[in-house]
């Protein structure tokens, strides 16, 4: 039995984009639109004991139980140069619930070290040199999607960063705030400190 494995959450993007991403990816260079399905990293890589597996599947499961579908956009093209040489497209609409639900996941039982801070993206190019973005500009610059992501998918992985096993996935089920606690967090009155 392996000492470590690997885990990861993402949020599937659906078909008819994950395709057309995928080529996309591919036609920039990067050897994994072949092998990694388009999505949204939520738990990036995280090495876990066996043992601990149990206990984050049922904190992954009880976080998806408490939220929403997300609905997302992507629309343009964005790098993280010169901090990382990735690139990929930016969430226009849905980003806070996805930075709100990684951070859930991220409470649990496993602790997570993230190298840079969570932005949620779709990655389009990585370690693919300085054309990348201007490449993907050309291919992508007027890519627009909006889909909801009603799952999230749970995988596992030896050590290989491109060979993932698909583990569960784990429906988003929450109920959605009535109308007038929604208006209530989203004003002006209620962000003040």
């Amino acid at each position: 039995m392996a000492e470590r494995i690997l885990v990861g959450a993402v949020l599937p993007v659906p078909e008819p984009w994950r395709s057309l991403l995928a080529a996309a990816r591919t036609g920039l260079g990067d050897p994994l639109g072949d092998l990694v399905p388009a999505h949204i990293t939520l738990l990036p890589h995280t090495w876990v004991r066996p043992g601990e597996l149990p206990g984050l599947v049922r904190h992954v499961r009880t976080v998806a139980a408490a939220q929403v579908p997300v609905v997302m956009e992507l629309d343009g093209v964005a790098s993280f140069h010169p901090t990382s040489d990735v690139v990929y497209l930016p969430l226009t609409i849905g980003a806070r619930e996805c930075a709100d639900l990684a951070a859930a996941l991220r409470s649990g039982p496993v602790a997570v070290d993230l190298a840079y801070p969570f932005h949620p993206h779709l990655t389009l190019a990585h370690n693919r040199g300085p054309g990348a973005y201007a490449r993907a500009r050309s291919l992508l610059g007027r890519f627009r999607a909006a889909f909801t992501a009603t799952e999230l998918a749970l995988s596992t992985s030896t050590g290989s960063l491109t060979e993932w096993k698909p583990l569960q996935r784990i429906a988003l089920t929450g109920t959605p705030a009535p109308a007038s606690a929604r208006l209530i967090e989203s004003s002006p009155a209620a962000r003040r400190p």
